[in-house]
C-alpha cells in the first residue's frame, strides 16, 4: 500500500456541520477506481476557535455507514501536528474533511514510464487560483503588446503623415519657384 503517488485536499464548509453531500462524489471516485482513500478525518472549529477532530471510526453510525464502501483502506495516518495545522487553516464556525487518498489511475502510467525506461522527475499540481493570476497575468500581456503595436502603427503613420505633408511642402515650394522663374523669365 501507498506506494503511487498520495495527495491530500482540506475541504472547508460553512458552519460546523458536515453535511455529507459530497460523499456520493468521493464514493464514485473510489468504486471507479480511480482513488483509494488512505485517511480522512472531520475537523470542526467552534465559534470560540476550539477545535474537535474525529476520525472515520468514531463517527455516529448513521454517519459512518455513508463512508463504510470508501474506509475499507482508512488508516490514520494523520499526525496531530498534521490536524493541528489544518484546523489553523480554518475559519471559526466551520467544518472540514481532510482526505488523503492514492492516485490509482497512475498505475497503468506509471508501469508504461518504467517499461519505457522512465522515470517520473517532478510531478506537481497547480491550483485554480494561480491558474486564474497566470490567464490575468497573460491578458494583460497581451494588452500590453497590441497597445505597444497601435502605439509603434500610431507613430508610423504620423511619421508618414509629417513626412507627406513635408514633400507637398517641398513639391509647393518648387512649383512656387518654378512658377517664378518662369514669370521672370517672361518679363
Amino acid at each position: 500500500m501507498l506506494d503511487l503517488p498520495v495527495e491530500y485536499a482540506l475541504v472547508e464548509f460553512k458552519g460546523n456541520k458536515f453535511s455529507g453531500k459530497i460523499v456520493p462524489e468521493l464514493l464514485d471516485l473510489a468504486e471507479r477506481g480511480i482513488v483509494r482513500f488512505v485517511d480522512i478525518v472531520f475537523i470542526q472549529k467552534e465559534k470560540d476557535g476550539s477545535v474537535r477532530t474525529i476520525e472515520l471510526n468514531d463517527l455516529d453510525k448513521a454517519s459512518y455507514e455513508m463512508f463504510v464502501p470508501i474506509g475499507a483502506h482508512v488508516a490514520s495516518l494523520f499526525t496531530t501536528d498534521d490536524l493541528e495545522k489544518a484546523a489553523s487553516k480554518l475559519r471559526k464556525n466551520s467544518a472540514a474533511i481532510l482526505l488523503l487518498w492514492e492516485n490509482l489511475w497512475t498505475t497503468n502510467l506509471r508501469k508504461a514510464i518504467l517499461d519505457a525506461g522512465g522515470k517520473l522527475v517532478d510531478r506537481r499540481q497547480i491550483s485554480p487560483e494561480v491558474m486564474e493570476q497566470f490567464k490575468r497575468e497573460l491578458a494583460a500581456e497581451k494588452r500590453q503588446k497590441a497597445a505597444g503595436k497601435k502605439s509603434a502603427a500610431g507613430k508610423k503613420s504620423a511619421a508618414g503623415k509629417k513626412s507627406a505633408a513635408a514633400s507637398k511642402k517641398t513639391t509647393a515650394k518648387k512649383t512656387a519657384t518654378a512658377t517664378k522663374k518662369s514669370t521672370t523669365k517672361k518679363k
